[in-house]
């Protein structure tokens, strides 16, 4: 889960806050899931280094190779890749074509590059993210808080197909198109739902997070993202709540955005209470054949039997 831009300015006191404890940190956690609305929505995202902002891994692979991540870059190749994909045989069953939308998030859970950006439902398992890099203990890390109850969710299986002119002409593409021509036109991100999960989504309570490029960066913590001037900032609602004010409403009617900073010494503290007391291990957070390896076999560093 990493999204760096050394150009761009790190988490700062607008997008974030830095609780002092883990008391403190559980009471920030509690409050956003407990009293800005009992309808509100968030997901979360756990960043092992506080100098990473959210971003796509597509935007990424684009700026590596020099490729500025406009919405036209981040089209062109995304097309080609969900052409490539169907081309290796990928997405089609007994059961029919899976749309590009069901595409990307496949391709996204197995490493490919795309627009989709990983988020989960549970505050534990991004916390779990943001502290369990062992190359990156000695850095803060970010807990990721966004408030999503204005923002459409898509599921990538359709329950009932959408009987329109586009959906028939253009079946596979048209929940992609629309999701897109929607957030420009509002200028709010989306939620990709799963329909279909395997161990490791269902373990980490996953989804994702994606949007329509902006022409220009808004200078967010969430580049390749739209800005709209009813974005609220939660460090702000914290504040108010420090003062005393009481938030009421049955849910934040806008998108909002908190970074919670873990400082190196409570990432020592906070990862074995993870551990021991919420069952956020490596284990738990992938169960698959694929986890597995990827946890228990480092050929850089081989070992030898015992001689006995």
């Amino acid at each position: 889960m990493e999204d760096s831009i050394p150009s761009l300015p790190a988490w700062h006191s607008a997008w974030a806050r830095t609780p002092s404890s883990m008391e403190e940190l559980w009471s920030d956690i509690g409050w956003l899931s407990f009293s800005v609305g009992t309808n509100s929505r968030f997901v979360w995202r756990g960043l092992p280094d506080d100098s990473f902002l959210v971003e796509s891994s597509l935007a990424r692979a684009l700026r590596q190779v020099g490729i500025a991540p406009t919405e036209e870059a981040i089209r062109y190749n995304e097309e080609r890749m969900i052409a490539s994909a169907r081309r290796w045989g990928l997405g089609h069953s007994e059961f029919g074509y899976a749309s590009d939308l069901h595409l990307l998030a496949m391709m996204q859970h197995h490493g490919v590059p795309t627009r989709l950006v990983d988020v989960t439902y549970n505050p534990l398992t991004a916390l779990w993210f943001a502290c369990a890099d062992p190359s990156r203990a000695s850095s803060p890390g970010v807990l990721v808080a966004m408030a999503v109850a204005a923002v459409p969710v898509i599921e990538t299986v359709p329950v009932v197909p959408h009987a329109t002119y586009g959906s028939i002409a253009d079946p596979l593409s048209y929940d992609l198109h629309r999701a897109l021509s929607e957030s420009q036109r509002d200028q709010l991100p989306f939620l990709v739902e799963p329909v279909v999960r395997d161990s490791r989504m269902t373990a980490q309570e996953g989804l994702f997070i994606a949007s329509s490029t902006p022409s220009e960066s808004a200078g967010t913590p969430m580049e390749g993202f739209p800005y709209e001037g009813s974005w609220v900032l939660l460090s702000t609602l914290l504040e108010m709540r420090d003062m005393g004010t009481r938030i009421v409403g049955s849910a934040w009617p806008s998108f909002g955005l908190l970074g919670l900073i873990i400082s190196p010494s409570l990432k020592a503290q906070i990862l074995p209470v993870l551990e021991n007391s919420f069952n956020r291990t490596a284990r738990s957070m992938y169960p698959d054949l694929a986890g597995f390896a990827r946890e228990n076999f480092d050929f850089a560093q081989p070992t030898v039997a015992d001689e006995h």
